[in-house]
């Protein structure tokens, strides 16, 4: 089926937490070219319980808005969406992002030629403080051999010319074939927020769908405005799930490599942290990370055979995409 632009049916999501003026702002940017293209705009409101649904109502009535009664994450957010959703390619948009002209259109334009393409990730720019954007946020998402998931050209000044070849789909800004997401078990949403993107990236991987990176299609993006990259919920939710997606997904080397230097960090940071108490403080919550991961082996072993027992293509096929220095961010 094809609206009226002669694109797949198509909606957006962003999710929102207690950020009713960053999601406002989002959906306004979507305004007018979900318009043009007859696309749904959804707003999934996760229990922020501060009158932020109702703020957003009032401000912008012409989105769906989906209210669950708690915060359960990103992934759950998107799930809640998708579970009402009749469109075949999904959009889904940071709520502290921007979308400029185009944006939609140019993300879910190639789905209709290219059948097994299962996602699209957008040009994502860092929007200063001082209305800037002359930064790389992301060009899609990329994985090193030692589990470190990152955005691609982050920080590089734009513009750049990346190959529309990437790994993964930035979860920020990016398009999903809906019928990709459900072949490939959709997102993991015990993740709660950060590597959901990296884990059903390497699930759509293996199921045999490509992904692309759409240099058109442009947002800017005030990174970490919802979380803080210095936050409990970031160091722990950020260095937990790339262990468990590292086990999930990685060769027994990447495996190995991500248990040793998260290790090693933490008692790095332990050893700081004696006269630097921001340094104790990551110490806590890396442990606390790493004990929530141990806990999780048993789970995530079990996880990873029932990957490899739907997969179509192999590990070894995957991982030989992968760069082989430590070309990611690590968290």
């Amino acid at each position: 089926m094809l609206d009226v632009q002669g694109l797949p049916v198509t909606e957006v999501v962003v999710v929102n937490w207690r950020r009713a003026d960053l999601t406002i702002a989002c959906v306004e940017s979507l305004r007018a070219e979900a318009a043009a293209s007859g696309a749904t705009v959804t707003v999934v409101d996760n229990g922020s319980g501060d009158g932020s649904a109702s703020r957003i109502a009032a401000a912008a009535p012409w989105v769906r808005l989906v209210e669950v009664p708690d915060n359960r994450g990103f992934a759950a957010g998107v799930g809640a969406a998708l579970a009402a959703s009749d469109a075949e390619v999904l959009v889904l948009l940071n709520n502290d992002a921007l979308a400029r002209p185009g944006f939609v259109s140019e993300l879910v334009g190639p789905f209709a030629a290219s059948p097994r393409l299962g996602a699209t990730t957008a040009r994502l720019l860092l929007l200063d403080a001082d209305g800037t954007s002359d930064r790389t946020n992301s060009t899609g998402n990329v994985v090193d051999r030692a589990g470190n998931g990152g955005d691609r050209d982050w920080q590089r000044p734009h513009p750049v010319d990346s190959p529309a070849e990437v790994f993964g789909f930035g979860g920020g800004a990016c398009a999903l074939r809906v019928t990709a997401v459900r072949d490939s078990g959709g997102f993991d949403e015990s993740l709660f927020m950060y590597y959901e993107d990296t884990d059903l990236s390497w699930k759509l991987r293996r199921r045999g769908w490509d992904v692309r990176y759409v240099g058109a299609a442009v947002a800017l993006h005030r990174h970490a405005s919802s979380s803080g990259v210095e936050s409990e919920l970031f160091v722990t939710s950020n260095t937990r799930n790339r262990l468990v997606v590292a086990l999930r997904h990685g060769p027994w080397s990447m495996v190995s490599s991500a248990v040793s230097r998260t290790t090693v960090r933490l008692l790095v940071d332990g050893l700081h942290g004696i006269r630097s108490p921001r340094e104790r403080r990551r110490a806590v919550w890396r442990a606390r990370a790493l004990g929530q991961f141990l806990a999780r082996v048993p789970r995530t072993l079990a996880e990873r055979r029932a990957v490899d027992a739907g997969a179509s293509v192999s590990r070894a096929t995957v991982v030989a995409t992968l760069p082989t220095g430590a070309s990611a961010s690590e968290g």
